[in-house]
């Protein structure tokens, strides 16, 4: 079993003024864009929601950016979003995710304008350049006596910080800590086995010391014996579009 926990990776999204009224269909939609104001000036978020990445996306490595219209209300709420552009299979999630974003009340609501959200993958990349960062744990943890279990993260436990000090030095790889747990799986002792950085390895033994494990195979009572925990700290980069 693997989690990852990503450090702020929301791809940026641009609002573009100056959109012209979409050809008319027909005298109802014509009287309802008559009551709509085309932004000249950016409109400001107060409030935007992460896009989540679509399972279809995910599994075809799609990435790329959505085109989307918006008219936002006198109460600075999206009413109403549709799809311009974009990759199809990340349509729909940008559309749900914009309709969740609030704005600065428009002076003349309600206002029409575009915005643009990307999305993608984030890329390893050298810790001074980087904008983000990874940090990720977990899988099967194997005693010299062959006990086997996992971190339980059935149950809300947090994942170290990864500083960014510590990310812009260039400090990023696998720390390697060693547990030792209760029959339970409380966590009774943290020592580290591989450093990174003295200040991530105090926060990281501090974090883990908070978790809770499960058995996976073998007797509770040697649970007692020493596991070694593996902790991946990546720094990345934004995708560019």
């Amino acid at each position: 079993m693997k989690l990852s926990r990503l450090f702020p990776l929301l791809f940026p999204f641009f609002l573009t003024c100056g959109l012209s009224g979409a050809q008319t269909q027909n005298e109802t939609q014509a009287l309802k864009e008559e009551n709509v104001t085309h932004q000249t000036t950016p409109l400001k978020a107060i409030h935007t929601e992460n896009m989540s990445y679509p399972e279809e996306a995910r599994k075809k490595g799609v990435e790329g950016k959505v085109t989307l219209s918006i008219v936002v209300d006198e109460s600075g709420r999206v009413a109403e979003a549709k799809a311009l552009s974009g990759p199809r299979e990340l349509q729909q999630a940008a559309i749900d995710s914009v309709k969740q974003w609030e704005f600065e009340p428009p002076t003349h609501p309600p206002v029409e304008t575009r915005v643009e959200i990307a999305h993608g993958h984030p890329k390893e990349c050298p810790g001074p350049v980087s904008d983000a960062g990874e940090v990720s744990s977990g899988g099967l943890l194997r005693s010299r006596k062959g006990t086997v279990v996992s971190a339980d993260f059935d149950i809300d436990q947090p994942l170290p910080p990864y500083f960014m000090e510590d990310r812009k030095a260039g400090v990023t790889g696998v720390m390697i800590l060693s547990v030792t747990l209760s029959p339970d799986g409380r966590v009774t002792r943290v020592h580290v086995v591989k450093s990174l950085s003295p200040h991530l390895n105090k926060a990281a033994v501090k974090t883990v010391r908070q978790w809770r494990f499960k058995l996976i195979k073998g007797n509770p009572d040697a649970m007692t014996d020493d596991f070694e925990l593996p902790i991946l700290f990546r720094a990345t980069c934004r995708m560019q579009f």
